[in-house]
Order: structure tokens, then C-alpha cells, then sequence
């Protein structure tokens, strides 16, 4: 049997297939560019920091890029594609919001996506914006560990956002 989410008292958020797509082939076409240049020419100093762009995007890419993130009583863990990163709630200092998303298209303004703040530093939870059903269950987290300032000071996400594991296979549904 599949353990859902639930079970255990917390949710587990999805990145966007774009952001993750997107990064692997950037990272990965940038590489193998500055592979090829320095192949070609040497080690002169174009080629080479092409080629050291593309190895220092494809280590953020694939260690720190989160596919998934499971908020819960103990912390926030972040999945990446060759790491898990836990967060405990000891050393989040606050949850709150990346910068907002632009739409041109709605002409609006909607909120980032989920950051956990760790001393300085701000750790990206998910790459998209979560569902309004997913938000309240994060705020009933939030409020069940006695953190109601991250609660009260986390916005809503649009009413019409749709669930990160929409495009996901269905035992992640409610996950």
C-alpha cells in the first residue's frame, strides 16, 4: 500500500516540469559547449569560462534544484536529482515567499513560490507556486507546530492554481 501524505501529518510539493526540464537541458547544452570550445581551441578564456558556467549550473541543477519537497512535523526536505536535503524547523528561521510571478498575459501580480529562510540563506522548496488546497494544508502544518507568524505572514496563491502534482501519475494525487 502506497503511504499517502496524509498519513504522517504532512504534504509533499512539486517542482514544475518546465523548471526542471528546462534546467537539465540549459545546464547539460552549456557543458557540452564549452566541452566542444575547449576541445577545439584550448583552454583559452572564453571557451573556458563557457565551460566552468556550464559545470557550476549543471552542480546547482542537479544538487540543489528541488523536484520535490516534503513539508511535514519534523522540517522541510528537499528531493533534488542526486540529493536529499533536510531542513529541520530548529534551523528555519521563517517561511515565506519568493519573488512574485509576473503575468503579462492576467496582467497580475501572483505570489512566488515557497522559501524556507535558514540563517542567511534562502532555500528555494518548490519552483512554482502551490494550489490553494495544498497552501491550507502548509498553513495547518505551520500552525500545528506553533509557528502562526510564518502562517499569518505566508499569502494565498490564486484560487484557480492548480494542485504541483497535476501532470504527475495518480498515486502522487493528495501526496
Amino acid at each position: 500500500m502506497v503511504d499517502s501524505g496524509r498519513d504522517r501529518g504532512g504534504i509533499t510539493l512539486h517542482s514544475s516540469w518546465w523548471g526542471i526540464v528546462s534546467g537539465v537541458i540549459s545546464s547539460s547544452v552549456l557543458c557540452a559547449l564549452g566541452a566542444w570550445a575547449v576541445a577545439t581551441v584550448g583552454f583559452k578564456a572564453v571557451p573556458t569560462v563557457i565551460l566552468i558556467l556550464g559545470v557550476a549550473l549543471a552542480v546547482v541543477v542537479f544538487f540543489d534544484l528541488p523536484l520535490a519537497s516534503r513539508i511535514d512535523e519534523i522540517g522541510v526536505e528537499r528531493r533534488a536529482l542526486l540529493r536529499r536535503h533536510r531542513l529541520g524547523w530548529e534551523r528555519v528561521r521563517a517561511v515565506s515567499r519568493g519573488r512574485p510571478a509576473v503575468s503579462i498575459r492576467k496582467r497580475s501580480l501572483d505570489p512566488g513560490p515557497l522559501v524556507a529562510v535558514v540563517g542567511r540563506r534562502r532555500y528555494m522548496v518548490i519552483d512554482q507556486t502551490e494550489s490553494l488546497e495544498e497552501y491550507q494544508r502548509i498553513i495547518e502544518i505551520l500552525r500545528g507546530l506553533g509557528r502562526d507568524d510564518d502562517a499569518e505572514l505566508l499569502l494565498p496563491p490564486p484560487e484557480q492554481r492548480p494542485p504541483t502534482w497535476t501532470y504527475r501519475r495518480s498515486h502522487w494525487q493528495g501526496r
